[in-house]
């Protein structure tokens, strides 16, 4: 039986003793990308502590389900106003993830006013990094008006590193149609679209994020396993899904890992990525979930090196960047046959 993991930061541990036939630190060697991860999300637990102790602000850090995670997620992001914060939490992160072999990276960060551009010093600081590469994705919280999105549009008007907009939070009573003439105008500028959906709500919402946002890449879109119809038009249309195992069992979205609908969109034939999604607030890292991921799909060294390969093609890599992450999974693949 897989460990139901608590649902409070302070105290949940990713489960990653779950068995596998590839041990975690060979895991960690296996080059792969990052799809689904919120650069506020991915703050360390300790550098999270500090920002808390030094804004006074009481907070606490339990979470019970989505709601009382976003209105903890907001609190924590409330906490980064000072210049260097945001370069901070990209250093970091970039420390973490080359350990677990992440080699590029697609990471939403939440532009909102603040006292000093903090996307501007977050891609600063991620072209700085030797050993991964780092886009960004505009991520539009669904609660927030779209004129508001529009102004987080603009000010990533010109930043090369911004590949796309996403759409985050909660998705009951916040269907997507609304947002239809923000990506319109994002696809307009060049970005791709990557909204969340089918998380908290069904399969209702994957067609809305495909239909009226022109989705490329769905982050969840777990519900899709209550269509049918939806499965097959996701495999037939080539339309990848970001999973996030551990964040959907610790906010309701799945009731266990034994239960996670992974292995039935694996088996429909849908590419999906696997991901951390906060992994400062899940304490979890990518080895930990390829490891869940591994055992929900009973993966061999190829397997996981198909796992990887997703991760890699449903990205908006550059295409050299892309062959020379193929060789290399396929150098990881080869190593032990």
């Amino acid at each position: 039986m897989f460990e139901t993991p608590h649902r409070a930061v302070s105290t949940h541990r990713c489960p990653n003793a779950v068995r596998s036939t590839v041990p975690p630190s060979d895991l960690a060697d296996l080059p792969k990308a990052e799809l689904h991860v919120h650069l506020e999300g991915a703050i360390r637990p300790a550098t999270m502590e500090e920002f808390l102790t030094r804004s006074a602000l009481p907070v606490s850090r339990a979470f019970s389900d989505l709601n009382s995670f976003i209105d903890l997620y907001g609190r924590v992001w409330a906490t980064m106003t000072r210049p260097g914060d945001y370069a901070r939490i990209v250093r970091e992160y970039c420390e973490d993830a080359v350990r677990v072999g992440i080699r590029y990276a697609e990471v939403h960060i939440t532009t909102a006013a603040r006292p000093f551009p903090c996307l501007l010093e977050a891609v600063e600081t991620a072209s700085k990094q030797r050993d991964i590469v780092l886009r960004f994705i505009v991520d539009i919280p669904r609660t927030f008006p779209i004129e508001v999105g529009f102004a987080f549009l603009e000010g990533s008007k010109g930043v090369p590193d911004v590949v796309g907009i996403g759409l985050g939070g909660s998705e009951q009573g916040y269907p997507p149609e609304p947002f239809e003439p923000l990506f319109a105008e994002a696809r307009y500028r060049g970005l791709h679209s990557m909204p969340h959906a089918g998380e908290d709500a069904g399969p209702e919402s994957i067609r809305g994020a495909i239909n009226a946002l022109k989705a490329e890449r769905i982050m969840h879109g777990v519900r899709a396993v209550d269509d049918p119809t939806l499965l097959s038009e996701l495999a037939a249309r080539g339309i990848p899904l970001a999973v996030c195992p551990t964040s959907n069992v610790l906010l309701g979205v799945a009731p266990s890992l034994e239960e996670h609908p992974l292995r039935r969109l694996w088996e429909a034939g849908i590419i999906v990525s696997i991901n951390t999604d906060d992994p400062g607030f899940f304490d979890c890292d990518l080895t930990g979930e390829y490891t869940i991921a591994g055992r929900l799909l009973d993966l061999d060294r190829d397997g996981y090196g198909r796992l990887a390969l997703n991760s890699v093609e449903s990205s908006f890599a550059p295409e050299s960047l892309k062959q020379e992450l193929r060789i290399a999974i396929a150098d990881w693949v080869r190593r032990a046959q």
